[in-house]
């Protein structure tokens, strides 16, 4: 079976077998008004518009010349059609289609989740192909529907689990062996491509923004190639933007005499492929407490800690779904890693404030990200605070923080592509679109606030950025905006 982006022309074959399939198998349970509401939506002029807006992907399943399935999705991670021929049901076209689909959100989107509204009787299919439950069943405009999601990238997923603790190896062993066995998957032709990768991975990056030329699948939301073999560009441009010297840099305070000791735990496994597992490369390292008076309090905190730098490795390795385990074994150059480095930013005798920068590939050598995911906790009550915890997200506030992040990273496209409304959503604490999430840490010389991003521009240019950039405030520049959350409190004791 043949799963690809479809072309334009082939659009209305595939709303032709949406209508088939959906007419037999759902329409039966629709009032009138959902049966209409449906009907409506497929309309060709509808669906077209949507993917010369680029709003909407489309894929189909083929079996030789036959169209057995499709699959729409839009340019959010919301799956708004999956529909397959009954006589070609349970033969894994729609694993292939969502496969599909996971493919493209990770790695040309930049998405952090794809969504569904599932039909009552296909909560089940859904949950087989990787997906969770996400509310009760609702109703709207006629249509009964079931709300799920899967996670297509980690960012700021921080599952339970256990870990499996590991001697902590040389990063670089490890992933020259994993690199060996990438060149003999991809051949010659492959050689610049992973060793680009082995040497961004080794430096880390240091948070620093990157820019691609645009995939195929989004020059206008029409593809002709099989969209599993494009490459990215070896002309990659890049603007100079996201995280300076990276954490590396930052003024860290720990105070002296505290009544607590911070040691550093780590977590570190490779595997080059060769024993049945596919490439991967893990190098966590996150700090731990020890000594505190109430010892349950401190095992909440370490947990949290040790969760947020985790995130990855839990949700790609440690605790996957069934669903990733198999589709992993059907990439064609897959690859996991997560090299995590954190620094304690600020501690004191009743809070800490710790920042962790995440290079990960999620499931493939081009599914690249780089994170900063920041925890700032009261050691008295074990509080997590928030951007919107602590600072009142106002016009004037949000005036002068843009003004600071465009000084932190001159013309850093992120910065003109959100609206105010955006921005004021992402320090709200919403993880926008699947794609962009606040964070702030306090460090010697104040407090820093600012936001991961995994931007992907729907423009001509094709601009693809991923990073994180911060702007940092002495604490008196904050006392107009400031919440009366315990927050200050505890930094100002």
């Amino acid at each position: 079976m043949n799963v690809r982006q479809m072309r334009r022309e082939e659009i209305l074959d595939g709303l032709h077998l949406v209508w088939e399939v959906f007419a037999e198998s759902l329409a039966p349970s629709y009032s009138e008004q959902g049966v209409r509401e449906f009907q409506n939506y497929i309309r060709l002029e509808n669906i077209l518009a949507m993917v010369d807006r680029r709003e909407l992907l489309f894929f189909g399943a083929w079996e030789g010349e036959i169209l057995c399935g499709v699959c729409a999705v839009q340019s959010t991670g919301h799956i708004s059609l999956l529909f397959v021929k009954k006589e070609y049901q349970r033969k894994g076209a729609a694993r292939m289609l969502v496969q599909a689909v996971w493919d493209i959100c990770v790695s040309g989107l930049s998405l952090m989740q794809i969504t569904v509204n599932a039909a009552p009787t296909a909560v089940e299919i859904y949950r087989h192909l990787g997906f969770r439950q996400m509310g009760p069943e609702q109703e709207a405009g006629g249509i009964r529907y079931v709300p799920m999601e899967k996670m297509a990238s980690p960012a700021d997923v921080r599952p339970a689990g256990g870990k499996q603790a590991k001697k902590r190896t040389g990063l670089i062993v490890g992933i020259v062996l994993a690199v060996i066995v990438l060149l003999g998957i991809l051949g010659f032709a492959g050689y610049r491509i992973v060793s680009g990768l082995v040497e961004n991975f080794q430096e880390g990056q240091s948070g620093q923004d990157r820019q691609q030329e645009d995939l195929p699948w989004s020059d206008g939301g029409i593809l002709e190639e099989e969209p599993f073999e494009d490459t990215p560009s070896e002309d990659t441009p890049s603007e100079d933007a996201s995280g300076g010297e990276g954490i590396e840099g930052i003024n860290c305070y720990v105070a002296e005499n505290l009544p607590y000791t911070i040691e550093e735990e780590t977590y570190t496994y490779s595997s080059d492929g060769s024993s049945g597992e596919y490439p991967m490369e893990f190098d966590i390292a996150y700090p731990q407490i020890s000594g505190m008076e109430n010892t349950a309090l401190q095992d909440e905190i370490n947990q949290i800690l040790e969760d947020c730098a985790m995130s990855t490795v839990n949700t790609l390795y440690l605790n996957p779904s069934d669903d990733l385990r198999e589709s992993m074994l059907e990439q064609s150059q897959p690859f996991l890693a997560s090299q995590v480095t954190y620094q304690v930013s600020y501690a004191d005798s009743d809070f800490i404030s710790v920042t962790f920068s995440d290079h990960y590939f999620a499931g493939s050598i081009y599914a690249e990200f780089q994170d900063l995911r920041t925890r700032n906790i009261s050691l008295s009550d074990g509080t997590v605070y928030e951007t919107s915890d602590i600072v009142d997200i106002n016009d004037d506030f949000l005036e002068i923080w843009k003004d600071r992040m465009e000084e932190e990273a001159p013309g850093a496209t992120i910065l003109s592509a959100l609206s105010d409304r955006q921005f004021r959503q992402i320090l709200g604490g919403e993880i926008l679109e699947n794609r962009y999430y606040d964070n702030f840490f306090v460090d010697a010389d104040g407090i820093q606030i600012g936001l991961t991003y995994h931007y992907n521009s729907q423009d001509d240019q094709g601009i693809i950025a991923r990073g994180w950039i911060t702007a940092p405030f002495e604490r008196s520049e904050l006392e107009p905006y400031q919440t009366d959350s315990s927050f200050w409190e505890a930094i100002n004791d």
